[in-house]
């Protein structure tokens, strides 16, 4: 059986938006600081909460009805773990977002970047050193909802939308690495009554770029001209390294 056999057809076709896009990201913040993943955090619920907000972004029908506020009377709950409310959660569907650990790996040769800033500090060439790094980790969102059926259609309405968000991620928020790596099995929770979860991983890297400045500069020539007493340099001896600078 094919899908355009018990899909509905719409009536009306949907009209297309406007072409623009449209972040939820201060870049500028980004482009001046970087990633953190506090900051990742902020940005997953960011985005949730603007595809909650309005039901005309969400697809399953039984979803449309659980619109997003910021009031109480929300039809949903997006948080983070840490403001977790079991009274809350109770009564409505939710989606907690937890940061999972995260490594450091090297990047580079000796994570330094060699070559950079020779123009802009030509006089001071070794003063200034650029360095990298690859932080590379993971969130996990808990989709919970009263039965097991709609927390199906929960989970599924959550990574549809993340699915569908990797490529402007990547390519206008600078993340190295952006994608859903596990959906985990359902299972039923202990702290709440009727309660079901499927947990969401999504998986992301950004780089961390820094620079040091050395206070002088290398030694590279020393003469000791006078302490040998001879008269002129080229009767001295001239002690030089062979250190340039990266």
């Amino acid at each position: 059986m094919s899908t355009a056999e018990w899909c509905p057809t719409p009536s009306d076709p949907p009209s297309k938006d406007a072409c623009q896009t449209q972040s939820t990201v201060n870049v500028n913040y980004l482009c001046e600081n970087g990633w953190q993943p506090l900051l990742i955090t902020g940005f997953f619920r960011d985005l949730l909460t603007r595809q909650w907000s309005d039901p005309t972004n969400i697809v399953s029908p039984e979803m449309k009805q659980y619109v997003w506020s910021e009031n109480k009377t929300s039809g949903i709950l997006i948080e983070s773990v840490y403001r977790y409310r079991s009274d809350l959660v109770e009564k409505r569907p939710a989606i907690m977002i937890k940061r999972n650990s995260f490594k450091n790996m090297q990047t580079g040769f000796g994570g330094q970047i060699f070559g950079a800033g020779a123009a802009a500090y030509e006089n001071e060439k070794g003063a200034i050193s650029r360095h990298t790094t690859l932080f590379v980790g993971s969130h996990t969102f808990f989709c919970i909802h009263g039965t097991g059926a709609s927390t199906e259609i929960l989970a599924s309405e959550v990574m549809a939308h993340l699915i569908a968000c990797i490529h402007p991620i990547r390519q206008h928020l600078g993340l190295r690495q952006f994608s859903v790596t596990e959906v985990g099995a359902i299972q039923e929770i202990e702290e709440a009554s009727e309660n079901y979860v499927i947990p969401i991983t999504v998986g992301w890297g950004y780089e961390h770029t820094w620079q040091l400045r050395l206070e002088s500069l290398p030694l590279q020539d020393v003469s000791i001209t006078g302490i040998l007493g001879a008269e002129t340099a080229d009767e001295g001896i001239s002690l030089r390294t062979s250190y340039q600078g990266p």
